[in-house]
């Protein structure tokens, strides 16, 4: 269930931040989201389990980059691994099986070590 906390609304200023960011927990993916204006003390927050809204991945993304993975055979992350972490549907599987996936960092680090197999 995500979890949100809101304060407020302010117009965006000098003074506004908004961060984003994914860890892993206890082996599951979670990202959290963070905007808060120091000028008129105002905040939002909010997270949730799995991969992260597509507007916060793209931030996170844009921010600290990807890294192609292959998936499935014997170099690539299990195909299960990756249609259980983002609800892939078989179409989608076959399209990241033939030609990689664009993951985080983060959950780069999550399916490597679902693989099993030796990190690089």
């Amino acid at each position: 269930m995500a979890e949100h906390s809101v304060m407020l609304h302010c117009e965006p200023c000098g003074s506004c931040r908004f961060e984003v960011w994914q860890h892993v927990v206890d082996g599951r993916l979670r990202w959290e989201e963070q905007q808060y204006c120091s000028a008129y003390a105002v905040q939002a927050c909010g997270g949730d389990w799995g991969p992260p809204p597509p507007w916060i991945r793209e931030r996170i993304a844009a921010a600290e980059g990807t890294v192609r993975l292959a998936v499935g055979g014997p170099d690539g992350v299990p195909l299960k691994a990756v249609r259980e972490l983002y609800g892939f549907t078989l179409p989608q599987l076959r399209a990241v099986r033939e030609h990689g996936l664009d993951a985080t960092l983060v959950e780069a680090e999550l399916l490597r070590g679902m693989r099993g197999g030796p990190r690089g």
